[in-house]
């Protein structure tokens, strides 16, 4: 009798574990990245560029690629705005109206990262989820709290500016294709 209640024991403790093992979280960010000191054009819309987590990738004809993984912009009330495929060995670079969205992605170092997003008339928002080292346009000559960073501490982008983003409306987007 012992040894059967011993091992129900064991195997509920057992399976207890295996399932709070299974699936992490993601990883929320709560500071807006917005776009980096540059000169606005004339243009309507702003951009994203999301450096997501990495992937090596072979084709049957040639050699291993590092290409970067897929991901998603939900719009400011939380829907699917757009699906982006990201994988290419440049990250694409989406068009999307002035607003604040949510990008969805794999981050090399923090896996699955929920990253609010601000985006401004004829300016780039960036985001950089690769690995730290991988980041090329090293903040040189800004201050850290002008950064947003994940928990680990690593940066991911330019801390929006909350006075331009109250300067306009706040657009809610119907979800697309």
């Amino acid at each position: 009798m012992k040894l059967t209640l011993r091992n129900t024991i064991f195997s509920g403790g057992s399976a207890l574990l295996l399932t709070s093992c299974a699936s992490a979280p993601p990883t929320i960010v709560h500071e807006i990245v917005g776009p980096g000191p540059t000169v606005v054009n004339e243009e309507h819309d702003g951009f994203l560029t999301v450096y997501s987590a990495t992937a090596w990738t072979t084709d049957d004809d040639g050699p291993s690629l590092l290409k970067y993984t897929n991901y998603r912009i939900d719009a400011a009330d939380g829907t699917l705005f757009k699906k982006v495929p990201n994988d290419d060995q440049e990250p694409t670079r989406v068009i999307l109206p002035k607003g604040t969205y949510t990008v969805v992605a794999q981050s090399d170092t923090s896996g699955m990262v929920s990253v609010p997003v601000a985006i401004e008339t004829g300016k780039t928002t960036v985001v950089h989820l690769e690995r730290e080292k991988d980041w090329k346009e090293a903040p040189v000559g800004i201050r850290s709290a002008d950064l947003v960073r994940l928990p680990n501490g690593q940066p991911i982008g330019f801390r929006a500016r909350h006075a331009e983003l109250l300067k306009g409306p706040v657009v809610t987007v119907a979800q697309s294709k």
